[in-house]
């Protein structure tokens, strides 16, 4: 029953139409066991089952593969392309070899002030509230005093923060940062970030590595030079690391008007990217902006559900 919901959802948006699209799929974390701070990122187990599930019911291709197809408006039914943001090292550890073991092909988009530092700006924020013994937060960072007596107080204190400190310019926000380091006295950080050689194992094992920015920054939040200055960086550090060109970005946050907008995508094309990738829903056609094509992640933890969400999202919003 589910195989013949899924083709003839397929079968409506190619009507609609004209041609098949394509769906992308974007993770974070992946962590060896459920993590706390980190609810909605799967642990190996459930994502094991997921791209074992997966690989059943979806053609599942390499980005450069896809991108092409895409262009021709040639995409096979149910093209799904694996994706994840960041480079965060249980992609290396955990999600690689679950990858591998279903032969199935995936992007890394890599932030490369991480690979370089061991941490981006975000994981200084979680060590430094994980690791402080002080039970509050002054309003010196986002302007309200913030409780921290217990790990739910401290997990709420995480996101609050983040989602906060995110829309800041990069300078502001390194402040900020380095003042909350101060006030709860942590000053030590351990990698949580692939570093080279890994990436470049990734590389040689087939995967596709793309780029995220340097620092992980909202580029709406910079200036034109800047960005672009992100962007370069990012993208040559990444192809210095590999000895192949990076083709690929997908932009931090993601959603197009708020995140990133055309002078960005037009800086994106100026440095030589192939493609760039948001993170508003739908699926992509060959009519899709090759520098705005979506990339989404359903909620529905159920499998079944799961891909009827995919299914119906691209189908929904090309």
């Amino acid at each position: 029953m589910l195989n013949l919901l899924l083709s003839l959802i397929y079968k409506y948006t190619y009507y609609k139409s004209g041609e098949y699209p394509l769906s992308i799929l974007y993770y974070h974390h992946i962590f060896a066991q459920f993590e706390k701070y980190h609810p909605d990122d799967l642990c190996a187990q459930a994502f094991d089952r997921q791209i074992n599930f997966l690989n059943k019911k979806f053609n599942i291709l390499p980005m450069n593969e896809a991108v092409n197809l895409l262009k021709q408006g040639n995409l096979p039914p149910k093209a799904l392309v694996i994706s994840f943001d960041d480079g965060y090292l249980d992609n290396y550890t955990v999600a690689a070899p679950i990858l591998e073991k279903y032969h199935c092909p995936a992007t890394f988009f890599v932030s490369t002030d991480g690979v370089d530092k061991g941490y981006l700006w975000n994981d200084v924020i979680e060590q430094t509230i994980k690791k402080t013994s002080s039970k509050s937060i002054s309003k010196n960072i986002i302007g309200t005093t913030i409780s921290l007596t217990n790990d739910t107080e401290k997990i709420a204190a995480f996101h609050k923060i983040v989602n906060t400190l995110k829309f800041f310019d990069k300078k502001e926000r390194n402040e900020k940062i380095l003042l909350l380091s101060k006030e709860l006295n942590v000053h030590d950080f351990s990698r949580s970030m692939m570093d080279q050689l890994q990436i470049l194992a990734l590389h040689k094992q087939g995967f596709t590595i793309g780029a995220h920015t340097h620092s992980h920054t909202i580029l709406t939040t910079e200036t034109d030079n800047e960005c672009k200055l992100e962007l370069s960086t990012n993208k040559n550090h990444l192809e210095n690391i590999i000895s192949s060109p990076v083709d690929f970005l997908a932009f931090p946050n993601g959603l197009f008007q708020r995140d990133f907008n055309q002078s960005h995508c037009d800086i994106t094309k100026e440095l030589g990217f192939k493609a760039a990738f948001s993170t508003n829903d739908g699926g992509a056609i060959s009519s899709t902006d090759i520098y705005q094509i979506p990339r989404f992640m359903p909620y529905r933890k159920q499998l079944p559900l799961f891909v009827l969400s995919i299914a119906k999202i691209a189908g929904e919003h090309v």
